[in-house]
């Protein structure tokens, strides 16, 4: 299968290798895995290998259903996902595909269908798609893409064969990021370290140019790592709190990269690496137990806004905790 072009995901590229050279295809198949990691690219890129029409490597990019693929345009793929306003798939737009697919494919020996956000379909709509993965015609493949399987019905899931697309290494959204945007090593590596290895959440946080600015900003002000300038801060979190937790993120991985450097000595270990010189001259203002402390500060002040606290109040406070754990290591 030719994937030379993409990264990582060595385990799932090995089980779409087998599929397309043991030519034993199945009916219905579940990317499952984390919001932004590549379900859609890998499913398509599945489709697209079912339906090339050249001989060699799959796909081939080249013949003509690789092309209208790669545009968009391919008449035997249908991508279904919730509409516009709405939150999940509902059954109308399933009983939709029970029309579609008794028609034989257009131009291919074979039909598929993309169903993205499966897991949002609601049960009207999962029962009628079981009827449908019961009795497929023989030239239709149905691909679900879900972020997790709970939500799906049993009897779907003991139809499909299951693609788990894995949460990346640090090294490899970074190198996704970089395939996309101009970006020296050091900030992709800070990015893809707060993407949770999701590479779409790395590549989001690398296009955000308010985020880039927050982070900057906030950069500068705990380069100079004092009391006052901790309290300064607060002007970087007001009136964001839908940025707040990329900012926690970030404020919570400078003190980790501190903690890792002071432990370890490996410059290679930390995460924001074009600020290293930094992690060294800080090292010594913090003991490993203030820096655990004001890590997990940085996470219950998390925890308190995602279960609505108040936010001023909580960042308030969470900036008081780092700069007294600052001021008790001097």
């Amino acid at each position: 299968m030719n994937t030379h072009q993409y990264i990582g995901q060595s385990s799932l590229v090995k089980h779409l290798d087998s599929i397309i050279s043991s030519g034993r295809i199945v009916h219905a198949y579940l990317f499952t895995g984390p919001q932004g990691a590549g379900k859609k690219t890998w499913s398509s890129l599945l489709a697209r290998a079912l339906l090339c029409e050249d001989t060699g490597d799959k796909p081939c990019g080249c013949c003509p259903s690789c092309r209208q693929a790669l545009s968009g345009n391919n008449p035997d793929i249908t991508v279904i996902g919730p509409q516009e306003g709405r939150t999940g798939i509902l059954v109308d737009q399933i009983r939709e595909l029970q029309g579609d697919i008794i028609i034989k494919p257009y131009k291919s020996k074979r039909k598929i269908y993309i169903i993205d956000r499966a897991h949002t379909m609601n049960d009207q709509a999962q029962n009628a798609l079981l009827k449908t993965l019961e009795e497929p015609p023989a030239y239709a493949h149905i691909m679900l893409l879900a972020d997790n399987v709970n939500s799906l019905k049993p009897t779907i899931l003991s139809r499909c064969q299951l693609l788990r697309v894995e949460r990346m290494s640090r090294e490899d959204v970074a190198a996704i990021i970089m395939q996309h945007h101009t970006l020296s090593h050091g900030e992709a590596m800070a990015y893809a370290a707060l993407s949770q290895g999701v590479p779409g959440r790395g590549l989001a946080l690398a296009a955000g140019s308010d985020l880039k600015d927050k982070r900057d900003q906030m950069h500068k002000l705990l380069q100079r790592m004092n009391a006052a300038e901790l309290t300064e801060l607060w002007s970087i979190f007001k009136d964001v709190r839908e940025m707040a937790d990329d900012l926690l993120d970030i404020l919570q991985l400078w003190f980790r990269d501190i903690l890792v450097f002071k432990e370890t000595g490996e410059a290679g270990m930390v995460a924001n690496m074009d600020k290293i010189t930094c992690f060294k001259a800080q090292a010594c203002l913090f003991t490993i137990p203030v820096l655990q402390d004001i890590i997990e500060v940085i996470e219950k002040s998390r925890r308190i806004l995602r279960s609505n606290g108040n936010y001023q109040l909580t960042i308030e406070n969470m900036l008081l905790r780092i700069q007294g754990g600052l001021e008790c290591s001097s």
